[in-house]
C-alpha cells in the first residue's frame, strides 16, 4: 500500500474506535520474531481481535501487515524478524453459553445443524467421538457464523462441547467502489464487529484481492487500487 492508503487506514481506526468505543478495548503489547522465526502471542480478556497498528519498531526487519504480522481471532503473530510494540484493539471476552450438541456424517457425506441463538462462535471441540473416520477442525467439522450453523463432513461424526455469543448475527450485500484507484471506506453503524466479506459480484476489471485490495476492520469495510465490487458481508451486533 501507498503513503496515502496507509494514512486513510490510520484514519479508519480512529473512526472505527469511537464507533466502537462501548465495545472495544485498546492496549500495546510487544510481539517479537527472534531469529526471522514465527512467533505468537494470545491476547488476555479478548475474543476477537479489531485491529492491530505498529507504534514502535525495534526491529530492522520490515513489518508489514498480513505479511510479517498480523491476528487471528484473539491471537497475534509476527514473522520475518519483525520486532515491535503495537496498538490491539480488542473485543473484550463475551458472555458465552456452551452447549452439548451430536452431530453426525452419514455415508461421508456432508451435514449441518444450526445453533438457536448463537452469534459468534468462539469454539467448538469434539467431546465424544463415535465414528472411525477423524474429526479435524476446519478439514471435517466447523462451524459458519453467517448462519449460526456448525458442520461435519468426511465422515466425522460426534458430540461436540460448541460455545458462542448469544446476539444478532445478520449478512447484507453492499457496493464499494475505489474509483480512480482511490481508498474507500464504508462504516457500518449498526455492526459491533464484522467477521466476513467476499465478493459476488465484481464491476472492475482491477482486481479485488482480499487483504491487498479490500477487507475490513472491527466496523468499516475498506477498498482500493481500483476494486469495484458487490460485497456480502456478515457482522455481529450486540
Amino acid at each position: 500500500m501507498n503513503a496515502a492508503v496507509i494514512l486513510a487506514l490510520l484514519f479508519t481506526l480512529t473512526a472505527t474506535q469511537a464507533c466502537c468505543a462501548n465495545q472495544d478495548r485498546c492496549d500495546t503489547i510487544r510481539v517479537e520474531s527472534w531469529s526471522y522465526k514465527y512467533a505468537e502471542k494470545v491476547v488476555e480478556d479478548a475474543s476477537y481481535v479489531l485491529n492491530m497498528t505498529v507504534v514502535d519498531q525495534q526491529s530492522a526487519a520490515a513489518c508489514t501487515f498480513r505479511k510479517s504480522f498480523g491476528y487471528e481471532k484473539a491471537t497475534l503473530w509476527v514473522d520475518h524478524g519483525c520486532r515491535a510494540d503495537f496498538k490491539v484493539c480488542y473485543l473484550p471476552v463475551m458472555p458465552t453459553e456452551c452447549q452439548t450438541l451430536r452431530v453426525e456424517s452419514w455415508s461421508y457425506k456432508y451435514a449441518e445443524k444450526k445453533v438457536e441463538g448463537a452469534s459468534l462462535f468462539i469454539n467448538m471441540t469434539v467431546e465424544d467421538r463415535q465414528s472411525a473416520a477423524s474429526c479435524d477442525l476446519d478439514k471435517s467439522f466447523g462451524f459458519y457464523n453467517e448462519n449460526s450453523t456448525v458442520w461435519v463432513d468426511h465422515g466425522c461424526r460426534a458430540d461436540f462441547n460448541i460455545c458462542y455469543v448469544k446476539g444478532t448475527s445478520t449478512t447484507t450485500t453492499l457496493n464499494m467502489s475505489s474509483w480512480n484507484y482511490k481508498y474507500a471506506t464504508k462504516v457500518l453503524p449498526s455492526a459491533s464487529c464484522i467477521y466476513s466479506m467476499r465478493v459476488v459480484n465484481q464491476q472492475s476489471a482491477a482486481p479485488c484481492t482480499w487483504g491487498a485490495t479490500y477487507g475490513f476492520m472491527a466496523n468499516t469495510m475498506w477498498v482500493s487500487d481500483g476494486c469495484r465490487a458487490d460485497f456480502c458481508v456478515g457482522y455481529y451486533s450486540a
